[in-house]
């Protein structure tokens, strides 16, 4: 089993574009057609038109998937794809973006590499809570796309980090 590190973030503030569903209606897995494909597509579009109005870090990207009690009914979850920016040195906050601030919290960080990106990553995140002596005081986590992450056609030679908030329990 992959094991994380644990440490401790400060606040992060992130801007982009939100999709709310079952973003596997149309495509399963690490797909650019599904609707998490389409969201990375019309944001990363956005950017290229727009970058003077934000002062963006880019990369590293940011993709979040926040879970509602709807998420284990029927599938259905938020996605937010994004990048860190300081929100005091926006010119401009487009209408087309949406704001996230993740608290400042712990995180347990996992590193996958190459086709274990591909797998049931969210199964290795569960069991590693179920017997870790922490718990989850979020219903989010996130993947962190850097310089690392190769893109779909190269995820032999990619590494992506996803980052869970926890809390000590035990």
């Amino acid at each position: 089993m992959i094991q994380p590190v644990v440490c401790e973030k400060k606040q992060i503030v992130l801007v982009g574009m939100s999709f709310y569903g079952d973003p596997f209606d149309s495509r399963a897995g690490w797909d650019d057609q599904n609707e998490i494909g389409h969201l990375w597509t019309r944001f990363m579009k956005f950017l290229s038109s727009h970058q003077s109005e934000i002062d963006a870090k880019s990369p590293p990207f940011y993709e979040v998937h926040i879970y509602t009690a709807e998420t284990r009914e029927i599938g259905k979850f938020e996605v937010f794809v994004g990048m860190e920016v300081d929100l005091t040195k926006i010119k401009m906050f487009p209408v087309e973006l949406c704001l996230k601030v993740l608290p400042e919290t712990q995180y347990a960080i996992f590193t996958f590499r190459g086709e274990e990106i591909t797998t049931d990553w969210e199964k290795t995140l569960q069991d590693w809570l179920t017997t870790s002596g922490y718990a989850s005081p979020y219903t989010y986590n996130f993947q962190y796309y850097d310089d690392r992450f190769k893109g779909l056609d190269r995820i032999g030679e990619s590494v992506l980090d996803v980052y869970i908030p926890v809390v000590k329990i035990a």
